[in-house]
């Protein structure tokens, strides 16, 4: 009996940009590489200048120099994403997209560009600190891998996004760029999440599935660090991460390092924070309105003179609605559909949203998306705000607003902008960014000007009077300007996007506990200007250091003199080291040392171990994701064949294998709406047999939704024909497999599977391969799986048919010390029947297959989330399985 539990976890890196992308060029600037296209070149400089002015800053108040060169890539115009990412794999790197003037009103910032800078370099920060000699020299020969894994070389990448992006949230407002800081909506998150109780470590800290999501760790976070900051200094806060690097022998601990840093520990600092908020969110006035509507996740508020349209998802786990209230009746309409979320605009009385999506498996566009998340071709690169009466676009140009939104009105460019834009017939309404000043304009003219970062119109009476949504002391609200003066029109701190109904009443998102609301409330006219937001920083020496107008420094030429050629920029990036032992095979091991580049278009491998099967094996391995054609290959060697191993086949022959290849490759075809296709090609040569040789081709053909936070696909249909070429053997057929909630969170699913094979016999393993493995390693195709067959098995067809139910349940109980904490559950039954042509005999196997299990979806250690199935499986045949198995297993959730 194997004593030895090996968890081996693995993932298929992938490029972070589209196949086929523009030609990059590099500039080295301080420590950091530059990666950019031409169509970037200004952008490259503005980053230049803020690297050179930020890193210093952040070398002093984070306390570490970074030990490796920083990689920052501005991505082409055709990954329109609004996102960026830090990571210290297979590089310290950071990616930053484009697509940020599609959110422009929920970061509150000047600078799209200047704002992914300073937030992921804090990251890079943050993770790549090794305060302690262990982890430095692990790095010197490891880089980022590791023995066992990667946490000893990179101690932080155990901690907790609530600490890791809020402490980022903290670093982007200090620059004079504004920041999520500076904005309401944020502040009203915070406050309402205090004054439902929810400030508590055990929910915060983890992951979760309640009300606001992943999005906690920047709201709430971001406030739990301005408290520490503005309370213990921004330099102490900073330096946690200094010393939480320190516990690279357990680094799944929070509250030392903090005391460490601040004198206090986490969870004493945490309660007083939840406390001060608590005591805030007293003061909070919420609407008291006609409730329309609720919804898991936000999308603008948009609308006409006769209607106001969004998008909304009341339980965070079905397919979206697209939500239409009537100004005349009153009445609100609501139709399902799978729609992209994101800002409605209705185009010749057709509506579509706002978003971001694939158009193809070559390009990602920003543009406006019908019901089917198809792009409307006249849309692609625009964030289209809205049609003039003539039935011009306005819109956002996607790929020159790298650094602030640039507003076109049809093909000439209007003007620069920091908001939103309201349309009213075919005048503009727009706020424009100069330091702190925020100024209204109508169309070309300022109206007027308020101090903050966050601000953008809602709505235009009769009388000509401008509603705005704007900070309030205690959270965001709803004003107007009118006549030269301010009045607040609704007493509440919690609305933050608005669209009038009438001269009396608006339709308003306000900020919930445990959802956004929609209501009709009645507007009021109180006296009452709006609030300037005043951060600690701001009266801080530091307050601007990074900024480019701080002075001019010695930035190197950005220019298009150095190509990045991605297959001679890989660097050696990480190696891994696992060390075992086994009661039958004996000491076991895998080392494998990566190299790759930066964009991750590229990596090379040399791996070596030794496995359960007493195999030694050696070899390299290359992956390239960069053109249409997408592939890996490996070549290895058998150093060490099983000391007991009889290499002859049943034929007679040597069947030992000495050295071999395995390749596979996809070319996808389509990949839009929700659909997906491609062609996919693998070889592989089995090292357990000189004869296995098989040569694989497949078509995928599939459609697939899945949103909010559910569990399992909310729809998916996948159809998958195929053939394999094995020693002159032909094996053919194809695989259905239906997915589809029935709502409650129920699931249903189907699935079906064909392989036949012309061979005359089993022996030397052919025919169809029938095994335990749900997924298949050497990219065989024609492989049917069956969990409770006793040993892998060949015959001649198979034919397997089943459906399955799942129900999921959403009990949850979260913790901040006992290292699991329980997130929802699953309990699935399933039957699969199986036909198997056996050989020689001609008889059929005929096989029912019975399945129940249950899944707790899981949360290790406040970082890890971990499927754990415990499941039971009845087998009908006991010529080829055992009537009774008992199965647990564990997987990654992602």
């Amino acid at each position: 009996m194997k004593l030895l539990l090996l968890v081996i976890i693995s993932a298929l890196l992938m490029a972070d940009i589209v196949p086929h992308d523009k030609n990059y060029y590099t500039k080295e600037v301080r420590n950091t590489e530059l990666i950019y296209t031409e169509d970037n070149v200004e952008f490259a400089k503005q980053a230049a200048e803020v690297e050179m002015r930020l890193q210093p800053q952040y070398e002093d108040k984070f306390g570490w120099k970074m030990d490796e060169t920083l990689y920052v890539g501005l991505i082409s115009g055709f990954n329109q994403i609004a996102n960026g990412f830090s990571t210290q794999f297979p590089n310290n790197r950071q990616i930053n997209y484009v697509g940020g003037a599609m959110d422009i009103d929920y970061f509150s910032s000047t600078s799209w560009l200047n704002t992914l800078l300073y937030h992921e370099t804090a990251h890079n920060y943050q993770v790549n600190a090794k305060k302690n000699g262990f982890s430095r020299f692990l790095h010197t020969v490891f880089r980022n891998g590791g023995i066992i894994a990667p946490l000893f070389t990179i101690p932080n990448i155990t901690e907790s996004s609530f600490l890791l992006e809020g402490n980022a949230v903290l670093n982007e407002s200090w620059h004079g760029n504004g920041g999520r800081l500076y904005s309401g909506r944020f502040k009203a998150a915070t406050l309402m999440q205090a004054k439902a109780g929810y400030l508590t470590p055990g929910r915060v800290y983890n992951d979760n599935y309640f009300f606001l999501y992943g999005s906690h760790h920047y709201t709430l976070g971001g406030y739990y660090q301005k408290y520490m900051a503005e309370k213990y200094g921004l330099k102490e806060i900073n330096g946690y991460w200094m010393n939480h690097s320190w516990y690279w022998f357990w680094p799944f601990i929070t509250n030392l390092p903090m005391r460490r840093s601040v004198g206090v520990d986490f969870e004493t600092s945490f309660e007083a924070w939840s406390e001060e908020m608590s005591r805030e969110a007293e003061l909070v006035v919420e609407p008291d309105g006609e409730l329309l509507a609720s919804s898991q996740f936000f999308s603008p508020l948009n609308g006409d003179k006769e209607e106001i349209y969004f998008i909304i998802n009341e339980n965070g786990r079905e397919k979206p609605e697209l939500a239409v209230y009537d100004k005349q009746s009153g009445k609100m309409a609501k139709e399902s559909g799978g729609w992209i979320a994101g800002k409605v605009v209705k185009t010749q009385s057709e509506y579509a949203t706002q978003g971001s999506a694939y158009t193809s498996p070559w390009r990602i566009h920003m543009g406006l998306y019908d019901e089917g998340a198809f792009i409307f071709d006249k849309t692609k690169g625009k964030v289209v705000e809205g049609y003039l009466s003539d039935g011009a676009m306005v819109y956002f140009d996607v790929k020159s607003s790298f650094d602030q939104p640039q507003l076109y009105v049809g093909d000439t460019f209007y003007a620069r902008v920091n908001s939103s834009v309201y349309i009213d017939g075919d005048d503009l309404y727009y706020f424009v960014q100069n330091g702190k000043m925020r100024t209204l304009y109508k169309n070309r003219s300022p109206l007027f000007s308020i101090n903050g970062y966050y601000s953008y119109v809602s709505g235009i009476d009769s009388k000509g009077s401008i509603y705005f949504i704007a900070n309030t002391a205690h959270g965001s609200g709803l004003y107007r300007f009118y006549k030269g003066s301010f009045s607040r029109a609704s007493r509440a701190d919690t609305i933050f996007d608005a669209r009038l109904i009438d001269d009396g009443h608006a339709l308003v998102a306000a900020m919930g506990s445990d959802a956004y609301l929609y209501e009709k409330i009645p507007l009021e006219d109180i006296n009452e200007a709006p609030h300037e937001v005043v951060l600690f920083a701001e009266k801080q020496p530091y307050y601007k250091a990074a900024e480019p107008s701080t002075g001019k420094k010695d930035i190197p030429k950005i220019d298009l003199k150095e190509p990045y050629y991605s297959l001679l920029a890989m660097n050696y990036s990480a190696a891994t080291l696992n060390l075992g032992n086994d009661m039958d095979a004996g000491f076991i091991y895998s080392i494998d040392i990566r190299f790759a580049d930066p964009l991750n278009q590229n990596e090379l491998s040399l791996f070596s171990s030794r496995n359960l099967d007493e195999y030694t094996i050696a070899g390299a391995g290359y992956r390239n994701s960069q053109y249409f054609i997408q592939y890996s290959i490996q070549a290895y060697g058998v150093l060490d064949h099983p000391g007991d191993e009889n290499t002859t086949n049943l034929r007679g022959e040597d069947d030992k294998r000495d050295f071999g290849i395995a390749a596979m490759a996809t070319l996808p075809f389509i990949q839009m709406g929700h659909y997906y296709a491609a062609l996919n090609g693998s070889y592989y040569q089995d090292y357990e047999s000189h004869s296995r040789e098989p040569l694989s081709a497949s078509l995928k053909l599939s459609r697939f939704e899945q949103y909010g936070v559910s569990m399992y696909p909310n729809s998916y249909i996948d159809l998958v024909p195929y053939i394999s070429k094995d020693r002159d053997d032909i094996t053919f057929g194809g695989s259905g497999e239906l997915q589809h909630e029935l709502g409650m969170e129920f699931y249903i699913g189907l699935e079906g599977q064909y392989s036949e094979s012309d061979t005359k016999d089993n022996l030397d393993e052919r025919g169809v391969k029938i095994s335990k493995a749900v997924v298949s390693i050497d990219g065989d195709p024609t492989r049917v799986s069956m969990p409770s067959i006793r040993d892998t098995t060949y015959v001649k067809s198979a034919v397997k048919g089943g459906a399955s139910l799942k129900k999921v349940i959403n009990l949850s109980s979260y913790f901040f010390t006992f290292p699991v904490s329980l997130r929802r559950e699953s309990l699935y039954a399933s039957y699969n029947y199986y036909d198997l042509e056996m050989f020689n005999t001609n008889e059929h196997e005929k096989v029912d297959e019975i399945t129940a299990g249950l899944t707790l979806d899981t949360f290790i250690l406040n970082v890890a989330p971990i499927l754990l199935s415990f499941e039971y499986i009845y087998n009908s045949n006991d010529n080829i399985a055992d009537e009774h198995n008992f199965r647990f297993s564990m997987g990654f959730a992602f």
